[in-house]
């Protein structure tokens, strides 16, 4: 009975798959596995078992768990941009600096498994589809600085302010990661609030 129900519900999941979005389900539910049970866990195999989809079916959207990984964390960086700009166009006549600080954080502290997987897909696995992925990522943040500048200020200016802003959330993020695994360590709602305020005074507002 109990082999007959699952066998069935894998059915069911299949035949919910469409050709055209087959890759992004695969995404969703490995994003799921990595937060709820860490990068050690992912797999092809189980990617197939968590959604229903064919093994073969798999392999073909990802040739490897490495192309698994590194399309995880390509994502990531899209997500994170996407994250950037809502935030900066919301931010009225507020600091654009501020808004995509906040948004950079948060994001960190809402998908922590899955920052760490974007920078370590981005400094060790050396995947060309991140690199490209976190420079799309950094061009809003670019954005968020230029919104704090006044009309005619130099490129290369907003481009420093923007690294700097950049530098210093991922270390605040790598900071908050590693004490996090060491247990007490953690990145709440009001270690971001005064991060990004941090942020702000490191920065020369013009």
């Amino acid at each position: 009975m109990g082999t007959t129900a699952t066998t069935s519900a894998v059915l069911a999941r299949r035949r919910s798959y469409h050709v055209g979005n087959v890759r992004s389900q695969l995404s969703s539910a490995a994003s799921a596995l990595l937060e709820t049970e860490g990068a050690s866990a992912l797999s092809l195999r189980a990617i197939a078992r968590r959604t229903g989809v064919a093994l073969g079916t798999v392999y073909y959207h990802y040739a490897d768990k490495r192309a698994l990984l590194a399309g995880l964390a390509a994502e990531g960086f899209r997500d994170l941009a996407a994250a950037l700009r809502a935030a900066t166009d919301a931010r009225g006549e507020g600091s654009g600096i501020r808004a995509a600080g906040m948004a950079y954080l948060a994001f960190v502290r809402a998908r922590p498994a899955l920052y760490g997987l974007m920078y370590e897909m981005r400094d060790v696995g050396r995947r060309e589809e991140v690199e490209e992925a976190e420079c799309v990522a950094f061009s809003e943040m670019l954005h968020a600085a230029a919104a704090d500048f006044k009309t005619g200020a130099e490129p290369e200016a907003i481009r420093q302010v923007a690294q700097a802003i950049w530098a210093c959330a991922r270390g605040i993020a790598a900071l908050a990661l590693a004490l996090a695994r060491g247990g007490p360590g953690r990145l709440d709602s009001d270690t971001v609030r005064d991060a990004v305020l941090g942020l702000e005074t490191l920065v020369s507002r013009p």
